[in-house]
């Protein structure tokens, strides 16, 4: 099994398919909306810069002669609809994605369903993974960012937001801003090392090259 993408108009449902003889359902969650608002959505940086268009608007204002405060906060009121505006849809979105997106751990591969308008499901079989990394966000939420093989490519604009942000080149897929995410990374963790093929006996190393479990942690 390798890298691939399927359409859900043909299979819904958070798998392409029905899980084969043997392989396990081991977890199965969604991204958190508030998580993809502040992290994907930049609903914070958003509300900065139109705070400081507000304040640079209304001091401009009653900077001029014959103007006063009244004046200067009257003339950046103007921007408050398009302010209240941008923060809507930008919330709607994270949780339109947060709803669509499906994240799915089994015992042979990892499973990213994403996408508004026309879902579709991409899965990562254990082998083509090579590095696990989890990212904090605080208030329990994580992202997961999986390193894959470099003869794969997937593609950036069908995960979105589901990959690692300013990978361009190698895109990453993610499980972005789950709950419980440490606990999430432990579990692909010991499922990729269950995968792995064991190691021969040597004195010299604990482990291999080709052992896809890697998890690197960053605060």
């Amino acid at each position: 099994m390798r890298l691939s993408e399927h359409d859900e108009g043909a299979h819904p449902g958070a798998l392409p398919a029905a899980l084969p003889e043997g392989e396990q359902l081991l977890w199965q969650g969604r991204p958190s909306a508030r998580g993809l608002a502040r992290q994907n959505f930049h609903v914070f940086g958003v509300a900065m810069y139109f705070l400081a268009l507000l304040i640079w608007r209304a001091l401009s204002v009653a900077a001029e002669p014959g103007n006063g405060l009244a004046e200067g906060l009257s003339a950046a009121s103007v921007l408050v609809m398009p302010f209240l505006s941008a923060e809507a849809v930008l919330l709607l979105l994270a949780w339109g994605y947060a709803r669509s997106t499906i994240y799915t751990l089994t015992s042979a591969r990892l499973a990213i369903r994403s996408g508004l308008a026309v879902p579709v499901t991409t899965t990562i079989a254990f082998e083509l993974v090579e590095g696990v990394a989890l990212k904090r966000h605080g208030e329990g939420l994580g992202d997961l960012c999986f390193t894959v093989r470099e003869s794969e490519r997937p593609s950036w604009a069908m995960l979105w937001p589901s990959v690692r942000p300013w990978r361009w080149r190698h895109p990453e897929p993610s499980f972005r801003c789950v709950p419980h995410g440490e606990a999430v990374a432990l579990k692909v963790k010991a499922a990729l090392e269950k995968s792995a093929p064991a190691a021969p006996p040597s004195p010299l190393t604990t482990a291999t090259s080709s052992a896809p479990q890697t998890l690197t942690v960053s605060p």
